[in-house]
């Protein structure tokens, strides 16, 4: 094996593939560092989006036949988890054909090496025993799942993202700690297996990270599968071994359950990789400080990917990250690509969906943009009434134009529906590409397709804005 490349990356998930696999494509020598031969894919393959969608599939049909009862069928038995894991290895051994190390050895031309790295210089590191010096060293080591100590906690079953697919029970009443994607996502999927489910936050409100009132809506959603909630507790600690304590402003409760979910957010480490050794800057919580190019400060020949560069923690966010690297490492100083999030977008699988994309509310309001808001109930729309989801609801803010007032630029904006991922695609490319609302006012949707439903919006949000002078010359003009 050489010892000195173009490019070395560290960490073998979304970011570190996606950088290692574009060079060696490319022409360059990359030498790829996993420290688990059992992690290339990283948590997005093994431990996160593959299989929560492959189980999230499995629970929806088990919904879906429950549902049957009301036009006839009749539906016996119970889940089997055996037989789920066996389909979620399945899918995930599917994609692991092209995400292993072996194949990035024979099929890109990946150097591998199996070992944990910490650097030794500015462009220089250590796996096992052996110094790899490279041009540009890319670090994408991911994150790992938050946990909490309480007392008693040791007699609870626990579980996190990362062993929750080799849970061999369906747990009678699961306690999920966490109101974000992870925890309710899950949390779904068992309560549709037949747990009963509790979700526990200290917030007042579920997915923080979303408009209140959509927030609001997919919880109404949730609980008429009968998932209950606790929202502004905390856990304190177990008693009898299965009894939960849980404390609000009013005081304690105890619940019982016989299992735990963890779902509480990300840690990120990186005590292992000595990047002091680097010359890296560090802030006040231990984290590497980043430039807008992804650059770490004192050292710019190291760059962050994925969960590592510590600011989305979403495995598309590591493709974002990817583009931007990858285009830069061949990018004259001016014309470097800058990274940013006004494009961003993600979406939470839980049944309904909720996709959110662009600048929110409050960073609109920040930059003292002026727009206005497309609120549209789904309750009118003729494919929501046929599929039975009219409790959607699409939130689309757009740049005020005064010369053209039905034409303002898409800014960002929320939908929760069946299938809200994909019906927010032309949203992103809208405001990707700096389109106005016009491109969806004049667009003919094939009847009834979910996505009419923006074009629906815009119409009623517009149709009362012809003032009554227009309406004179359109009648003079038409007579």
């Amino acid at each position: 094996m050489k010892s000195h490349y173009d490019v070395i990356v560290i960490g073998a998930g979304s970011g570190g593939l996606g950088v290692g696999i574009g060079m060696a494509q490319f022409g360059f020598r990359v030498l790829m560092v996993e420290k688990n031969r059992d992690n290339f894919g990283g948590e997005c393959l093994n431990s996160g989006c593959i299989p929560s969608k492959a189980l999230i599939h499995v629970t929806r049909i088990l919904e879906n036949a429950k549902s049957s009862e009301a036009y006839g069928l009749k539906v016996s038995g119970k889940a089997d988890i055996q037989k789920i894991w066996d389909y979620v290895r399945s899918r995930q051994d599917i994609i692991r054909q092209h995400e292993s190390a072996e194949y990035l050895q024979k099929e890109e031309g990946l150097d591998i090496e199996i070992g944990e790295a910490s650097f030794t210089g500015k462009n220089a590191l250590s796996v096992n025993g052996q110094t790899f010096t490279a041009r540009k060293i890319v670090v994408a080591t991911g994150s790992q799942p938050r946990r909490i100590t309480v007392e008693g906690i040791k007699e609870m079953p626990v579980f996190t993202n990362e062993n929750l697919f080799h849970i061999d029970f369906i747990p009678e009443h699961f306690l999920v700690v966490g109101g974000g994607p992870i925890g309710l996502e899950m949390g779904q999927c068992f309560a549709r297996m037949g747990s009963k489910v509790t979700v526990l936050d200290k917030g007042n409100r579920i997915m923080k990270k979303e408009l209140p009132e959509m927030s609001a809506l997919l919880q109404q959603q949730l609980e008429k599968e009968g998932i209950q909630f606790k929202l502004g507790y905390e856990l304190l600690r177990f008693e009898e071994g299965n009894k939960a304590v849980l404390k609000n402003h009013t005081g304690e409760e105890k619940i019982s359950c016989n299992a735990l979910l963890m779902a509480i957010g990300r840690e990120i480490t990186y005590n292992a990789l000595k990047l002091e050794k680097a010359g890296i800057q560090m802030d006040g919580k231990g984290w590497p400080i980043l430039d807008n190019y992804l650059r770490a400060k004192g050292n710019k020949k190291v760059v962050f990917a994925g969960d590592a560069a510590h600011n989305v923690l979403f495995s598309h966010a590591a493709e974002l990250h990817t583009t931007v690297l990858l285009t830069n490492f061949f990018t004259p100083w001016p014309f470097k690509k800058k990274f940013t999030l006004d494009d961003f977008s993600w979406c939470t699988f839980t049944d309904p969906e909720v996709a959110t994309f662009g600048l929110s509310k409050g960073e609109i309001e920040k930059r003292g943009i002026s727009y206005e808001t497309v609120d549209f109930s789904l309750a009118g729309d003729d494919r929501a009434v046929a599929s039975d989801y009219r409790y959607g609801r699409l939130i689309l803010f757009l740049k005020k134009n005064p010369w053209k007032p039905r034409d303002g630029k898409v800014l960002g904006g929320t939908i929760v529906a069946p299938e809200a991922g994909e019906m927010v695609q032309e949203l992103i490319m809208a405001k990707q590409q700096g389109l106005g609302a016009g491109a969806m006012f004049n667009k003919i949707y094939p009847y009834p397709t979910r996505t009419r439903a923006h074009k629906i919006a815009l119409v009623k949000k517009f149709s009362g804005t012809i003032s009554p002078t227009i309406q004179k010359l359109l009648r003079l003009l038409f007579h």
